[in-house]
């Protein structure tokens, strides 16, 4: 019972310690920063559309980031082989990044009027940055077709060959 313990200790210390655990991380920061000070700012008359269209952004990226990243750092995206998990970190990251990008821009047009707006603004490109370096990683992973990195435990070794 103790080494499948140690097993899931070693995937969720694998998998925070890897390129897209890290990215993770910081977006779910930046997702809750840009929620606070945005929720936190006051209503400016006129600009309550912009800050719940901040909002809806954020806390949206906020819960599916939290939810996906519950799903890989627990390797529950092995019990779901149906679900293309590089194609669907792919589109995601692609689809918030561009709401980030818009959301921050409709944020910034009234971060003068408050400064929480204009943290909000700052934490919302950060996130469209970050959501954006994973949508080319894992495009890039796309791409050359290499396993993840949190496959390499469960492949089988190469022989190396005398030349």
């Amino acid at each position: 019972m103790s080494g499948s313990s140690s097993g899931y200790c070693n995937h969720v210390v694998d998998y925070i310690k890897s390129v897209p655990g890290i990215l993770k991380m910081i977006e779910l920061l930046c997702d809750l920063l840009a929620v606070i000070l945005c929720g936190a700012a006051p209503t400016i008359s006129g600009s309550s559309g912009n800050k719940g269209f901040f909002l809806f952004v954020s806390i949206l990226a906020l819960i599916l980031t939290f939810v996906l990243f519950i799903i890989f750092i627990f390797n529950l995206n092995v019990l779901c082989i149906i679900i293309p998990w590089k194609y669907t970190e792919l589109g995601w990251c692609a689809f918030i990044a561009l709401f980030y990008f818009i959301a921050s821009i409709v944020i910034a047009t009234i971060a003068r009027y408050d400064g929480a707006y204009g943290g909000a603004t700052f934490f919302g490109f950060a996130a469209f940055l970050t959501y954006t370096a994973e949508a080319v990683y894992h495009f890039l992973i796309i791409r050359t077709d290499a396993p993840p990195p949190s496959a390499d435990r469960y492949s089988t070794p190469q022989q190396p060959t005398n030349n």
